[in-house]
């Protein structure tokens, strides 16, 4: 194309120490960050859970979630932290700055179809204090594993 503008003329073209400016954080959509829980680093997980506690704390008492659908021991239940940490964020675009006006309508019906799913990540066994469930795979003895790759991917 004739109006291509070559990467060292924008290069070129930006501010002088652009390079060890700090990643924006807010405001703007550009700042929110996506929490990926199997790659948090250590040395930012405490601010997170804490953002994240913070939030689910106010969100469960301005829309009256009930604690059967998410308990006092929420935390612990890897599938309902991934799930609000999923509307966290959603939330935290739709009420953004740079939002046209439509995040809001947009949280809610993300909302709307988050709801029951938060009923399926927690079956209410936690009423009289938090319970360890098994989890599928963790008692699996390493060699049957082995095995187990090794023969369920051997070549028909």
């Amino acid at each position: 194309m004739s109006d291509d503008i070559p990467l060292d003329d924008l290069v070129a073209s930006l501010a002088d120490g652009w390079e060890n400016q700090a990643p924006r954080q807010s405001p703007g959509m550009l700042g929110i960050r996506v929490i990926n829980w199997r790659t948090l680093e250590d040395e930012d997980a405490p601010q997170v859970w804490t953002d994240l506690r913070s939030w689910v704390a106010w969100f469960s008492h301005r829309y009256n979630i009930a604690t059967r659908k998410i308990p006092p021991c929420w935390f612990k239940h890897g599938a309902l932290v991934e799930e609000l940490s999923a509307l966290h964020t959603a939330w935290l675009v739709s009420y953004d700055t740079l939002d046209a006006g439509y995040g809001p309508i947009g949280w809610h019906e993300r909302l709307a179809v988050a709801l029951p799913r938060l009923a399926t990540w927690y079956n209410g066994e936690c009423h009289n204090g938090h319970t360890e469930l098994p989890q599928a795979g963790d008692d699996a003895v390493p060699a049957e594993w082995a095995d187990w790759i090794r023969d369920s991917h051997a070549g028909s």
